[in-house]
């Protein structure tokens, strides 16, 4: 056996052991750390415990009880669906007897949340203004998530989110999801 080294042989082995190198270096490379926020994100959705839902314009929060429901598939969260019904300041701060559209909204919110394997608490409050109500309920729930749904309407004197919304977006004492519902989408409850 005789063995000859010609230049165009010794390239191609130079060529052949580097392109090795470079391949097996690129599959054992140690890939850079994640950046810092990008694992925050990750452990604070994981770390979501106490989700409310506050059911403020019946479409529009309907579909945010199905947004939460949808956050919550894998987890244990625990849901809340909390009606705050809005009492006029001349008017006693008492409970109406019996008001149909709250019962009607609170049982498709529920029912909504009992298709995805939720089983929701629910709470019916009353208040002179609903974003304060709302805000001191996650206080005393310790609630992780604010998931509001709203339709965008034009009413003079208020932001483009509504005054209840805006309310709790500034002040929640947690994380807050609004799901802005376009006005042709929302699906009204149906009269029973």
């Amino acid at each position: 056996m005789n063995l000859a080294f010609t230049p165009l042989g010794i390239a191609l082995a130079v060529a052949f052991t580097s392109g090795l190198a470079g391949t097996l270096g690129w599959m054992l490379r140690v890939p850079p750390p994640a950046p810092r926020g990008a694992t925050s994100t990750v452990r604070s959705v994981r770390s979501i415990r106490r989700i409310l839902v506050p059911i403020i314009d019946l479409g529009a929060s309907v579909r945010a009880v199905e947004l939460a429901a949808r956050l919550n598939q894998g987890r244990e969260a625990e849901m809340l669906i909390v009606y705050v019904h809005e009492i006029p300041l001349q008017s006693p701060l008492v409970m109406p007897d019996h008001d149909p559209r709250i019962e009607k909204a609170m049982n498709a919110a529920a029912f909504l949340a009992t298709q995805h394997a939720i089983e929701p608490r629910t709470k019916v409050n009353v208040a002179r203004q609903a974003g304060h109500r709302i805000v001191e309920i996650a206080r005393e729930e310790a609630t992780d998530l604010i998931v509001m749904g709203i339709t965008l309407q034009n009413r003079p004197n208020e932001g483009p989110l509504g005054r209840i919304a805006d309310y709790v977006i500034r002040n929640a004492p947690c994380e807050v999801l609004v799901d802005r519902v376009p006005r042709q989408k929302v699906t009204i409850i149906p009269e029973a």
